[in-house]
């Protein structure tokens, strides 16, 4: 399959996107231009399939390269992963999820040379980072002025390995943290006695509001909501979402004994400790 080439970014328009970019091929994406893969991911992007409604997301199948994807289910019975909860002034994290964090970048990162290793290489390349950041540079350019983010100067890169499972709700409706200025959900798997509602229970399902009338990692049960979407789960499919205050997004899961799994990594705007 033939991939569109990247474009390059508009660097008088999109200034504070270039600006983050500068910045990250100095940090996080620092020696990953020649990572293995990071070229076709970076092409991926261009083929992405992007809706706009009632915020804009994308979705690129058959997304890992079938190495890496098969040693990544391979090795993920050695993670021990932990229930989630998370939220402000002590709120509970709404859902059955569980985790365990996989990279968070700092500047002496020994990445070595497992699994995760050069799965967050490629996940964090520079080739792949600027290719998204290309894509949909008019939502986070906006989102890089909002007053939550335009003082925090730093990149970041965050992966994280999440399992969801049962009967309860997966993840509650939420808006991510505005810092987290781009997220990408592989989904990996279903198992169990799965339905023909289960793709779509355990896809990504968002939500219309207004910018701002969510408080940022307020978790709510998605069984209050009317949903506006769905992204249908699918293996190896990457869910795409560039952040904004309107982003309200959840998994309704919910069905006895389907276990679903996936990776989550973010580009971050982060700030430094002392």
């Amino acid at each position: 399959m033939t991939r569109s080439k990247p474009i390059p970014l508009d660097t008088s328009r999109y200034p504070r996107v270039a600006a983050y970019l500068d910045a990250y091929c100095d940090g996080p994406g620092a020696g990953t231009a020649d990572e293995p893969h990071a070229a076709e991911l970076a092409a991926s992007i261009g083929d992405a399939q992007v809706s706009r409604q009632p915020f804009e997301i994308a979705t690129v199948d058959d997304f890992l390269p079938a190495d890496l994807y098969g040693d990544v289910l391979r090795d993920w019975p050695l993670l021990t992963l932990k229930p989630v909860n998370v939220g402000k002034t002590g709120s509970k994290h709404v859902g059955s999820r569980r985790s365990v964090g996989l990279q968070s970048w700092k500047p002496n990162t020994d990445d070595g040379d497992d699994t995760w290793a050069r799965l967050a290489r490629v996940a964090r390349s520079a080739p792949l980072t600027r290719a998204l950041f290309t894509r949909f540079a008019d939502v986070i350019e906006g989102n890089l002025g909002h007053p939550d983010v335009r003082h925090i100067t730093q990149p970041g890169f965050r992966l994280w390995a999440n399992q969801d499972q049962g009967e309860s709700e997966a993840l509650g409706a939420h808006v991510d943290s505005l810092p987290k200025l781009l997220t990408i959900v592989l989904y990996l798997d279903l198992s169990g006695p799965t339905t023909n509602e289960s793709s779509r229970r355990w896809g990504t399902t968002t939500y219309a509001i207004a910018p701002d009338e969510v408080p940022t990692v307020d978790f709510s049960p998605n069984a209050g909501r009317t949903p506006a979407g769905h992204v249908e789960f699918c293996p190896n499919r990457a869910f795409i979402m560039p952040n904004c205050s309107s982003a309200l997004h959840g998994v309704a899961g919910g069905e006895a004994d389907v276990t679903r799994r996936s990776l989550m990594w973010g580009y971050w705007l982060i700030t430094p400790k002392p």
